[in-house]
């Protein structure tokens, strides 16, 4: 047993109160701002040349981003991220170096229908990022959730939560029970 369950509401609300999500936060290393489509050259390139490396990124059974996934596609999975941030349900960021010239990866922040968390994170960094590098960029970008944002638990299925405890546990991931649902077109499957 896990020690983990899911919510029986499902997925419930983040619980922002008066917590006002930033447009912009800056580390050290790199800054994240809004996923929207004014991105997509930049995260299309991104998401494609670290696609084997985050493949599986919300769970075992994820298959994005496919191979085949287009330019057009990325487009719409950025349009429905930026919906969701103005309608604050889920908050997506492009990690971009300070000169907004590269695209280094994403942090995703979504509902969750875990009992026992108030949110789920995920967060991926550019394959061609040297380990240290981007050890140093996730552990700065986990840091500023855990103390800048307004969540008690926040769970990150597959860096901090086994995913096989995750998935015994019977709890959805938001994005593949929502996005991926209500436009499957988006995993360019």
């Amino acid at each position: 047993m896990t020690g983990y369950s899911t919510r029986a509401a499902g997925f419930l609300p983040l619980a922002l109160a008066a917590y006002r999500p930033p447009e912009c936060w800056r580390g050290t290393q790199a800054m994240l701002v809004p996923a929207g489509p004014e991105w997509v050259t930049l995260d299309y390139a991104a998401v494609m040349a670290s696609r084997r490396h985050i493949q599986h990124l919300f769970g075992p059974a994820d298959s994005w981003p496919a191979e085949t996934m287009r330019l057009e596609e990325d487009r719409a999975d950025l349009i429905w991220h930026e919906q969701e941030f103005l309608a604050q349900r889920s908050f997506a960021y492009h990690l971009l170096t300070h000169d907004y010239s590269d695209c280094l990866g994403c942090l995703y922040l979504y509902p969750t229908a875990s009992q026992d968390h108030d949110a789920e994170a995920y967060l991926w960094t550019h394959a061609t990022l040297p380990a240290d590098e981007a050890s140093r960029i996730e552990d700065e970008v986990v840091a500023w959730v855990a103390r800048d944002w307004p969540f008690r638990a926040v769970a990150w299925p597959g860096r901090f939560i086994a995913f096989d405890a995750w998935a015994e546990a019977g709890i959805p991931n938001y994005y593949a029970s929502t996005r991926m649902v209500a436009f499957p077109s988006a995993s360019g499957a």
